[in-house]
């Protein structure tokens, strides 16, 4: 089922300085670069290296290439897969993730639309939302609309995540771009960036509360998050928190909603 290894994804503090390291010291291929993101071939001229300088992407990512994505995932069953991220379009096919009975991600790609993009790159010309497979590429935000929304729904920030206030608020925010919307985790991005910078209206104290567990729930939770805890804001609707949300579940008596999860993660952070 896996091929090879189709790509490795760094991320860095410094693009410039890691392209002149990774071309000039480690003698590897120039392949494309734009602001944010750039990639190398390896020797074998196949595998990528994606280095990129987005915060809020994942530090590491290996992508492992396979013949058909969708197809696995209409037999996941037959052949024992467990998905945590069904597919995802990406430039030159379809991504996903699934996790070993050890609790390790795999994220496959495949290249089932190469041929109808045999001249594209993977950018955000080509599939919205993706630069390359895994670094998503950043849509502007739109300010007064954001906030028009966020009033509406009447939650606070800390409120909304995966909730249908959420989605009210989403759904009235990508109405007000064209073709090119933003993702939700760039919904939320740019949600926060509001508050940081003093930009929302205050609506209150959050009404949910986070739910009752045991400090055993706490710690392990705790043990999830790791360098993230002071980070927490980041989370919501990324790849990171979907796994954290199954690995927790997989911990506890019932499952919790990824909205307590976010809730009791916010709480351990303060």
């Amino acid at each position: 089922m896996l091929r090879r290894v189709d790509r490795l994804i760094f991320r860095v503090p410094n693009l410039e300085s890691a392209v002149r390291y990774y071309r000039d010291a480690l003698h590897l291929t120039l392949n494309r670069q734009d602001r944010t993101v750039a990639s190398f071939f390896l020797a074998d001229g196949a595998t990528e290296l994606v280095l990129h300088t987005d915060a809020d992407q994942p530090a590491e990512q290996i992508y492992y290439l396979v013949d058909d994505v969708r197809d696995l995932y209409r037999r996941r069953d037959e052949l024992r897969l467990r998905f945590v991220q069904s597919p995802q379009q990406a430039s030159r096919g379809y991504r996903a993730a699934v996790k070993d009975p050890f609790g390790n991600i795999l994220l496959l790609i495949d290249r089932t639309t190469e041929a109808s993009a045999a001249a594209a790159i993977e950018d955000a010309r080509v599939t919205k939302g993706v630069l390359f497979a895994g670094i998503e590429a950043a849509v502007p935000p739109r300010r007064d609309a954001l906030i028009k929304a966020y009033v509406a729904v009447g939650r606070t920030a800390d409120d909304l995540p995966y909730t249908p206030h959420f989605e009210k608020l989403y759904a009235d925010y990508c109405a007000q771009y064209g073709q090119t919307k933003p993702s939700r985790q760039e919904t939320w991005r740019h949600l926060l960036n509001l508050r940081k910078g003093g930009k929302l209206p205050k609506l209150g104290e959050a009404r949910s509360e986070p739910p009752e567990v045991s400090e055993d729930a706490h710690a392990e939770l705790r043990l999830l998050l790791g360098e993230d805890i002071g980070r927490r804001d980041r989370l919501p609707y990324s790849e990171k928190f979907d796994q954290l949300v199954e690995s927790f579940n997989r911990t506890q008596p019932r499952r919790l909603s990824p909205h307590l999860i976010w809730r009791l993660a916010a709480k351990l952070a303060k």
